[in-house]
């Protein structure tokens, strides 16, 4: 598989994150198709207007996945808040109507949401990195680097 790095000035990396996002009641909007679609193009959107890459997005029926790459400059609980406020914003304002019956008040999204991190780097490369790095040292001298299993937590 080849890992699309991120290449800016400073830094060269890759970031991933899986963020799942909840409607308020957890309440099955998103069985209604333009309901799902909708709230796409205003996730979507607001990725494009931040600068971070939804990968990929998909829908249960009372809840949302996003796949974003690319976000480097922002924290997890911040592309959560601009992928949610901007959706639930847009939708309260010019879709009320798809979803009333099953929301109330000033809210779209539920309070919190589902976050975890994946990459391309997991125990077997990082040991295999570091088992290939000790052999191999700047400008051809030996390194003196510390083993993975020397970082163990007690």
């Amino acid at each position: 598989m080849q890992v699309e790095l991120l290449r800016a000035s400073h830094c060269v990396g890759e970031s991933n994150v899986h963020i799942g996002l909840t409607p308020k009641y957890r309440k099955a909007i998103f069985s209604d198709d333009k309901t799902r679609i909708l709230t796409r193009d205003y996730i979507v959107e607001a990725s494009r207007k931040h600068g971070f890459v939804v990968a990929a997005i998909g829908f249960d029926p009372d809840h949302c996945h996003v796949f974003i790459t690319h976000w480097k400059n922002f924290a997890i609980a911040k592309l959560a808040n601009l992928t949610k406020g901007f959706s639930s914003y847009m939708m309260r304002k010019h879709h009320w109507e798809l979803f009333k019956k099953y929301l109330y008040g000033d809210s779209f999204w539920s309070d919190g949401y589902f976050y975890r991190t994946v990459g391309a780097v997991n125990a077997e490369t990082v040991k295999k990195y570091v088992s290939e790095s000790q052999e191999y040292g700047y400008e051809g001298k030996a390194l003196e680097q510390r083993k993975l299993i020397e970082f163990r937590p007690n």
